[in-house]
């Protein structure tokens, strides 16, 4: 069985992400990221679709299936998951994150220590393990995060 204590830094950095989302008030959600030109919305949709895609692709990595995305096709997979978010609420968006990191969990619950090791693509990381995909997933979402707060113009 995976060791438990494996998810507890992106465990951790959910609830820094929540903080934030607790902060937030509903007009909130249309600020806009200068540099991305995504809305607060759009970025929280971003991180609970992403993660979703990792649930997949470590699933699939996980039986044996090594998945690989090119960085055009993982970018047409964001714009279109971004572009569902329109009209959803901070309680959808509380929703959205709590199931993709239900998934997630899941997934990594069913894995055993020799899953960790197995081969996985990302587009643009150099992880190539499930083990040590880890750390970019953390700050993946630590990065979007960040974004959050330049819309806001908040430290």
């Amino acid at each position: 069985m995976a060791p438990s204590d494996l998810l507890t830094p992106l465990h951790g950095q959910r609830e820094e992400t929540l903080k934030v989302l607790d902060s937030l008030s509903e007009a909130d959600l249309d600020r806009v990221h200068a540099a991305s030109g995504w809305s607060v919305r759009n970025i929280i949709g971003h991180i609970a679709s992403a993660e979703m895609g990792e649930a997949f692709f470590i699933r699939m990595a996980a039986e044996g299936e090594l998945i690989h995305m090119d960085p055009d096709s993982r970018d047409a997979f964001n714009h279109d998951e971004v572009a569902k978010t329109d009209g959803w609420t901070i309680d959808r968006c509380r929703t959205e994150l709590a199931d993709a990191r239900d998934t997630l969990s899941e997934v990594f619950g069913k894995l055993v220590e020799d899953d960790l090791d197995r081969a996985i693509r990302w587009p643009e990381w150099p992880a190539r393990t499930i083990r040590a995909s880890i750390p970019y997933m953390l700050e993946h979402e630590d990065s979007h995060v960040d974004w959050i707060r330049e819309a806001l113009d908040r430290d």
